[in-house]
């Protein structure tokens, strides 16, 4: 489809509305940017939801963050009317997970990432390195002795880390360079973060892209838009047929092209981070949606 051609969900006569309603069963929603922004529920979203589930949707949920504890999103669900199982949820901890344990993995892993990260790898019983964290005398000895190292790392896993340093990439790229068959993970690959409006944060893509060029390794990417993530969230959702499938996101480089690779169909939402002006400027028919609107909350109107 020709970026010309993507319709907002609410401009469609009432043959395409009811077209469109029937031509999916499920709907798998993005979180950060749709549900919510980083301080506050998205307007209208929970009567959304719940207008879905009334016509006989099902809804499912992904998203890039992993900053959240599982904990942590219960209770944001709970103010949606939300009951989350963890079955409802895949983010980039847990795909990581899944995927060591595909792979039969054993050994030891230097993980870059938050806590709440960390400990999900540690809960499913993987051994972790991490840090340095305290800063150091800024001294090319002293930061060689501290990231020179030869514990035997399996694998090295990158995602958001608010405490990233230069120690801590350089001891990644040392594991990396020192065993040839040492993995490169990466959980988040996004380049933005968005916040808010005209507020964005440097994501943790521009890391994992660091070490790659540093070492000529690829990462392995389990968070959207990854390859390896397709089969996993296929799977874990028990989807026979992908077409039968509304991805509803709001970035068009992780979620559009994260649907575009599962074979979905493609709602970009304006509540996050992507206009509409970039919307339309896109060329790549893989970041294309296939449908847009304001936000998810238009869905009350169009079933009105």
């Amino acid at each position: 489809m020709s970026s010309k051609q993507i319709q907002h969900i609410l401009e469609l006569t009432l043959q395409e509305r009811k077209d469109f309603v029937d031509s999916f069963d499920c709907v798998i929603c993005d979180c950060d940017g749709v549900l919510w922004t980083v301080f506050e529920p998205i307007a209208g979203i929970a009567d959304a939801l719940a207008t879905l589930r009334a016509h006989g949707k099902t809804i499912r949920y992904i998203t890039n963050n992993s900053v959240r504890s599982f904990e942590s999103y219960v209770t944001q669900f709970q103010s949606l009317g939300v009951t989350l199982e963890p079955s409802d949820l895949i983010h980039p901890a847990v795909s990581v997970v899944r995927y060591l344990k595909s792979t039969n993995f054993e050994g030891l892993i230097y993980c870059i990432a938050t806590e709440t990260f960390k400990s999900i790898l540690r809960e499913a019983g993987f051994e972790l390195l991490d840090g340095p964290s305290d800063p150091l005398e800024e001294s090319f000895k002293k930061i060689i002795a501290t990231v020179h190292d030869r514990s035997p790392v399996r694998a090295v896993i990158v995602d958001v880390d608010f405490n990233l340093n230069y120690p801590k990439l350089l001891r990644a790229e040392l594991y990396l360079k020192n065993d040839p068959n040492c993995l490169l993970i990466a959980g988040a690959t996004d380049k933005l973060l968005h916040a808010k409006r005209d507020f964005d944060l440097i994501g943790p893509g521009y890391f994992s892209e660091v070490l790659e060029h540093a070492t000529g390794k690829k990462a392995i990417v389990l968070g959207k838009p990854g390859v390896p993530l397709v089969e996993q969230v296929l799977e874990a959702y028990a989807i026979a047929k992908p077409q039968r499938v509304l991805f509803v996101g709001d970035m068009l480089g992780q979620d559009i092209a994260f649907g575009s690779c599962c074979g979905f169909q493609k709602l970009l939402v304006l509540s996050g981070g992507t206009t509409r002006e970039e919307m339309m400027q896109q060329t790549d028919p893989a970041w294309v949606p296939d449908y847009y609107a304001d936000s998810l909350a238009d869905f009350v109107q169009l079933f009105q």
